[in-house]
């Protein structure tokens, strides 16, 4: 409950933090379905009854909670797309019947903005998701990195992504794809690709800073190099690598599974002309998007099936997504869906990164080997200080471990030939012995032994002192973490 109270008071914004400004007597309609836990349902419905809305709830059923591997990701994104373009017919049917105020659903993609009807964020699936730091942090700070993070891409001229899985890709920021205040991107290029939501696409998505247009230029498209990771939304998945030549992919490299898949879809499309496309095919690069908050945490329990996956760890601060094929829930893409065009679009995450923008000859780095250099800053530290601890605040709750990359090991041989298989141990042991987890991947557990925080038989509840503090000393996030920490296993995180 105390994560949801941060939550309630929120000022609206139609980004991916969840902000939802609840209003007494406003009308709410919370959208969940069977693959949420019962627990999160209930302390939703809680909030809901103490902010005073006239609330309904209504649940979907799914089916059976899916065990995910990360080619799956390929054939539940061709689903995934058409579930999103149902879903923006549908608010566009609520927006005429105007018997809801609000509706709190989902954790991704785009929603309608400057509406009568507020479409905002439930991504609250499981109780570890839900108790954690992120939920708590202050929506000002939050805002404030939004700010700091796109004010540098929007001023721009070069752009250079790196990652140490291999991904070296750069492309020109130019002028053609903005206003003449560079504040917003082209009208003309939002009309084609946003007709009809051009609120929402002419500026950045809160908590998911767009690292490129999310859109394209009919005929200045020069983004080189090449992409390359080992994860995607759903789960990980065998190394990846997509050669980019002018902002298209002209090849797809090992994968397994996943890149078998990505290519069949390449070859089926190679000759179809999408609407806005620079080019003919589905596999072309649009979207570098950066997360902000320092506090998401990979969840543990059950990874991954469901939506215990990989889509909400990518609005982790310094966290890229890199999305290719058609611009999710876009005009543009729902116009090739009525021309019979296959749409869909995929994912390969950068942990690492580092990210260089050149102005005039002047480089600067905004993400440096995974850190978001906004958590640096000294305006937004000053800023920070008004809440607490601004090292608390502003460190990272957590990095994945891998081999070779942040700690000890070979990167191809103990990571990359199974990494599904290694962050599945990685979890179960982080989760279960979670201070000899601590010092096997050499993390800073500085945070373990803070005042306020709770320890139990040798494992500490971490996060954040005032959190375990709030919660009595249980900071751990799903259903048998009291049962856990008190038997002498451990739980929550740190900056591991």
């Amino acid at each position: 409950m105390p994560y949801l109270e941060h939550v309630a008071r929120r000022p609206y914004n139609h980004g991916l933090n969840a902000c939802w400004d609840l209003k007494p007597g406003e009308r709410v309609l919370l959208r969940v379905d069977n693959w949420h836990s019962e627990l999160t349902i209930q302390a939703c419905q809680k909030i809901l009854e103490k902010y005073g809305v006239k609330y309904e709830i209504q649940k979907i059923d799914r089916g059976p909670v899916p065990q995910w591997r990360g080619e799956d990701e390929v054939d539940y994104y061709l689903f995934r797309t058409k579930e999103l373009a149902e879903w923006m017919d549908w608010w566009e049917e609520e927006e005429k019947k105007q018997q809801y105020d609000k509706i709190l659903m989902g954790y991704g993609g785009p929603v309608l903005a400057e509406r009568y009807i507020k479409i905002q964020r439930m991504p609250f699936i499981t109780p570890e998701i839900l108790a954690s730091p992120a939920h708590a942090m202050p929506i000002e700070v939050i805002n404030a990195i939004d700010r700091w993070t796109w004010d540098r891409i929007r001023t721009a001229r070069r752009v250079r992504i790196t990652d140490p899985e291999g991904t070296d890709i750069s492309y020109t920021n130019h002028d053609e794809y903005w206003d003449e205040r560079r504040e917003f991107y082209h009208p003309d290029l939002v009309k084609a690709t946003w007709r009809g939501n051009e609120h929402f696409g002419k500026t950045y998505l809160p908590g998911h800073i767009t690292g490129r247009p999310w859109m394209f230029h009919p005929t200045k498209e020069d983004a080189c190099g090449v992409i390359a990771g080992t994860t995607n939304h759903i789960a990980p998945c065998d190394w990846t690598q997509l050669v980019v030549e002018n902002s298209r992919i002209t090849s797809i490299n090992a994968g397994g599974a996943f890149g078998d898949k990505l290519r069949d879809v390449m070859e089926r499309t190679r000759d179809l002309q999408y609407p806005t496309f620079p080019g003919k095919g589905i596999m072309h690069w649009w979207e570098a998007s950066i997360g902000t908050n320092p506090h998401i945490h990979r969840p543990r329990k059950d990874f991954p099936s469901g939506f215990v996956n990989c889509l909400y760890e990518r609005v982790r601060s310094g966290v890229i997504h890199m999305g290719f094929g058609t611009i999710i829930s876009s005009v543009a893409e729902r116009e090739a869906a009525r021309q019979g065009l296959l749409v869909g679009h995929w994912h390969l995450h950068l942990y690492f990164p580092t990210y260089t923008v050149e102005r005039s000859g002047d480089n600067e780095n905004v993400i440096e080997n995974g850190r978001l250099l906004a958590l640096d800053d000294p305006d937004i530290r000053r800023l920070c200080a008004k809440y607490g601890d601004v090292d608390l605040w502003l460190d990272e709750s957590w990095n994945p471990a891998v081999p070779g990359i942040n700690m000890a090991g070979d990167y191809w041989e103990h990571y990359a030939q199974d990494p599904l298989h290694w962050v599945k141990t990685e979890l179960e042991v982080c989760r279960n012995y979670h201070p000899m987890f601590m010092r096997m991947v050499e993390a800073d557990d500085k945070y373990c032994h803070g005042e306020g925080a709770r320890w139990w038989k040798g494992g500490c509840c971490n996060h954040s002192g005032v959190i375990a503090s709030a919660l009595e000393g249980n900071c751990c996030g799903d259903d048998a973490a009291q049962t856990d920490a008190q038997a002498g296993h451990g739980c929550c995180s740190g900056n591991g």
